[in-house]
């Protein structure tokens, strides 16, 4: 099978968790379309664990202007194949208040370069209200809820890799 490098390995050789702690490590430097490359369910690890990334270090703001914001469709589908359907269906929310492809663009048409250091309010048109209501929306994501979406990911994964 496709590894996420272009590599063939032996998915069979890992459990869910494994495989999720490998990609960890290996996802980055390799680009979001090498990734759609790989077979679905790795893609759908890849994506949530790039999302939790994201989230935890930069927060949701982060995420909506951050180049994987372009791939919030497939990161509420990731969500929605483990079966979690809370947080893909506030992640569409946030979504549609703040399309990411929208706020990356308005982040990159400004005069900042890509790594200045700047708000979000310096960067966006989004209203008062708009900014609250994601605000109060990412409070109910599985970082705050106490949803475990790592055991639904694992077994998930679990269940693809005896498929093979």
């Amino acid at each position: 099978m496709r590894w996420i490098d272009g590599k063939e390995i032996n998915i069979r050789q890992f459990t869910g968790e494994t495989l999720c702690e490998k990609l960890a490590t290996d996802l980055w430097g390799n680009d979001y379309d090498q990734w759609l490359k790989c077979a679905d369910f790795i893609q759908t690890a890849s994506f949530l664990i790039e999302f939790d990334t994201e989230l935890t270090m930069g927060g949701i703001f982060a995420f909506l202007e951050n180049s994987i914001g372009h791939y919030a469709p497939n990161i509420i589908q990731a969500f929605r194949i483990i079966g979690d359907k809370n947080d893909a269906d506030i992640l569409e929310k946030i979504c549609q208040i703040a399309p990411p492809d929208i706020m990356r663009g308005e982040f990159l048409s400004e005069t900042q370069q890509e790594y200045d250091i700047t708000t979000f309010n310096d960067d966006h048109e989004l209203n008062e209200e708009a900014e609250a209501r994601i605000e109060e929306l990412n409070k109910q994501l599985y970082l705050h809820s106490g949803i475990d979406i790592w055991s639904l990911l694992f077994t998930y994964l679990d269940e693809q890799i005896e498929n093979l």
